[in-house]
């Protein structure tokens, strides 16, 4: 399989691994929303941060193929406006929440890059997975102050207990 048909693959695999870090960042949020279990919190966290990490990996892979020329094949189209992403929030579980925000927005944007791609549609796939990895760059960013929030105020110990 060359990596020119393995771009829609690497952009479903990207909008998975955001699923998933949407899901952990989620549950991180709940735990800290609820005021227990700040050490599974963080674990969650961790988690999401990986499957964004995965994500940006798969969508780096796909976006190589856009480098690529073909221009017997590029479709000529008019890319939907930019979008404004500006959140920025105070808590750990309210900068999980955008982070998981984030997430389902680099998964929908991955979703959509992968069937222009399949549509050889290629100058507007390319546009979805730039907005794409922009999010997931804004996830990572939301992630990272959480972390940061979490350490300063918790440290490596803090109050920990199971849910109820």
């Amino acid at each position: 399989m060359t990596e020119r048909q393995g771009a829609a693959g690497h952009h479903a695999s990207a909008a998975t691994h955001h699923t998933q870090a949407a899901d952990y960042h989620r549950s991180s949020a709940r735990h800290y929303q609820i005021g227990k279990d700040y050490a599974h919190a963080a674990h969650q966290a961790l988690v999401a941060h990986g499957h964004t990490l995965h994500a940006i990996e798969d969508g780096r892979k796909a976006q190589e193929a856009y480098a690529q020329p073909e221009p017997a094949e590029r479709t000529a189209a008019t890319a939907p406006a930019a979008v404004a992403i500006v959140p920025v929030t105070p808590s750990e579980a309210e900068h999980h929440l955008a982070a998981a925000q984030h997430d389902e927005h680099a998964a929908h944007h991955h979703g959509a890059a992968a069937r222009y791609w399949e549509g050889k549609n290629y100058a507007l796939a390319g546009h979805e997975a730039h907005i794409a990895h922009d999010h997931a760059l804004h996830s990572v960013f939301h992630g990272n102050e959480a972390a940061m929030h979490h350490v300063e105020h918790y440290g490596g110990a803090g109050p920990s207990a199971e849910l109820a």
